[in-house]
């Protein structure tokens, strides 16, 4: 049986499907507490704490943690020489951009079985 939570922070290693299915719910949620407490933050430091203010720096978070853990996962595999898994990346941002971490994992994790 293989652990769906193994080799979490190796970004280099070659997943199963299920590990993959591991790696996008432990970097979702990851995702979804840095942005809780940044939201948290930034709004009782800028004294703005409505839904719409935490919502947006929710989607900012998103869209950075996801792209820095894309180009972790390329970069660690070699393969950001090759425009196909770059183009991969570039996806995830944009889903990010437009679902948050929810989409925006998803390239992610699929590049992690490669």
């Amino acid at each position: 049986m293989v652990n769906m939570f193994s080799k979490l922070m190796d970004f280099g290693y070659k997943r199963t499907p299920i590990q993959a299915l591991g790696f996008y719910i432990a970097y979702l949620v990851l995702t979804v507490a840095i942005s809780i407490l940044a939201a948290g933050v930034l709004g009782t430091t800028l004294n703005n704490n409505g839904f719409s203010f935490g919502s947006s720096i929710g989607n900012i978070i998103a869209v950075i943690v996801v792209l820095v853990v894309s180009y972790m996962v390329t970069s660690s595999k070699g393969f950001l020489k090759d425009f196909k898994y770059v183009l991969l990346l570039a996806l995830s941002g944009l889903l990010a951009l437009f679902g948050g971490a929810l989409l925006g994992l998803i390239p992610t994790a699929y590049l992690t079985t490669k």
